[in-house]
């Protein structure tokens, strides 16, 4: 179940990802208001969600590459929840205890934001070979 493409997740990602390494100014400056970060995470959330529900609809790719795509997409939703409850102060359990804390270090971030753009980025390049 998806939108438009099969990639809009990895899009969105790699969007949220360039906005956090604006954030640290560590290429690049581009610092906005909380709320725009906001909702580039909370669109991140509404996309992962179709993508697990379109993994799960679509069993005819390798297993290995389905449990593969949902791990990577845990990960986005852990990284998109730590930084909402960072931006908006909400308590998310667990995510507000155990990572938030990580969230003050520029360098963190920095990493963060690399890491979401270059393995949502390496999801877009691999799409054609999917089937």
């Amino acid at each position: 179940m998806k939108f438009a493409i099969e990639a809009e997740d990895a899009i969105i990602g790699i969007v949220c990802g360039l906005l956090l390494l604006g954030l640290t100014e560590k290429f690049f400056s581009l610092k906005l208001n909380n709320y725009v970060y906001i909702i580039a995470f909370i669109a991140l959330i509404i996309f992962i969600f179709l993508d697990v529900i379109n993994e799960f609809s679509d069993l005819s790719t390798h297993f290995g590459l389905i449990m593969l795509a949902i791990l990577h997409n845990l990960i986005d939703l852990t990284i998109s929840l730590a930084f909402i409850s960072h931006f908006t102060g909400w308590n998310i359990p667990y995510i507000t205890q155990y990572l938030v804390p990580y969230l003050q270090n520029q360098q963190i971030v920095a990493g963060i934001g690399i890491f979401l753009v270059v393995s949502n980025a390496i999801w877009l390049l691999t799409i054609p070979f999917w089937y």
